[in-house]
């Protein structure tokens, strides 16, 4: 197993890409801590963890209050001693043009998405530092690499997650620690299925737009967590890791010969 005698901490893991990726590092061996502000999620994904044979305890926290961010790391190595891997993961999205949205949700945005990643990373550092070894995987986006209508507040703290892993990897790196960013594309997580039962059409267009013709599943992000978090990255740090069909790798321009992708 990849992860065996690891222990892993996943913020937002009562579902979609944070549920994937608690199951995906405990099928290798981690144990898992999985931390969701919904209780009932978080119980549901650590009890079907154990009922396949894993290793996985609840808890629920807010990560955009200080405390509880503290709590949640002591939690884990209280229970198992120790921590090797932290996946920053939860977030609160707020929608809305940069001129017209409240400065409450745009507070709020960062909070969750930006300051609770960096002092679970804090918290995290005072952990992982005296044993000089650790991982740190933060979830970014391609929204942290481009901009979007109507999702300036994201943009921004998912380029600040970015950025703050890069700082994080350089800051670390002889210590024995690696940081790093995973960048998903449109996945097919709660908020996303929601949207496409609501705006059908626009749904239809977003998968369009993708060179792979698709939305991605939370599990292939997952598999892009585990392999950051396992000792095969063990010389990669600072990275930030795009998976998104190859939404990135196009300009957005027509085809000048007068195809597409399925051309």
């Amino acid at each position: 197993m990849r992860l065996k005698d690891k222990v892993a901490l996943i913020s937002g893991s009562g579902s979609g890409i944070g549920e994937a990726t608690a199951k995906r590092l405990a099928a290798e061996g981690a144990a898992v801590v999985v931390v969701d502000l919904n209780e009932e999620g978080a119980t549901r994904v650590a009890g079907e963890i154990r009922s396949a044979g894993g290793t996985a305890e609840a808890l629920v926290a807010n990560v955009g209050n200080p405390p509880e961010v503290e709590h949640m790391i002591k939690f884990a190595t209280d229970k198992f001693g120790q921590l090797d891997i932290l996946h920053n993961n939860a977030i609160r999205l707020y929608t809305g043009r940069v001129g017209e949205m409240t400065l409450e949700h745009f507070r709020k945005a960062v909070e969750i998405g930006l300051t609770a990643y960096w002092y679970a990373t804090r918290c995290a550092l005072g952990v992982m530092v005296p044993r000089r070894k650790g991982a740190i995987i933060n979830t970014g986006s391609v929204s942290g690499l481009a901009g979007d209508y109507g999702l300036g507040a994201y943009n921004a703290i998912k380029a600040g997650v970015i950025n703050l892993t890069r700082a994080t990897a350089i800051e670390s790196a002889r210590k024995g620690l690696r940081c790093h960013a995973v960048c998903p594309g449109i996945i097919l997580t709660p908020p996303i299925l929601k949207s496409r039962r609501a705006l059908p059409e626009m749904a239809q267009r977003s998968e369009q737009a993708v060179p792979m013709g698709r939305c991605g599943e939370p599990i292939e992000i997952a598999n892009v967590v585990l392999f950051l978090a396992s000792d095969e990255a063990s010389y990669v740090t600072g990275t930030c890791i795009v998976a998104d069909g190859g939404l990135m790798a196009h300009t957005g321009m027509p085809s000048i010969t007068g195809g597409g992708a399925d051309w």
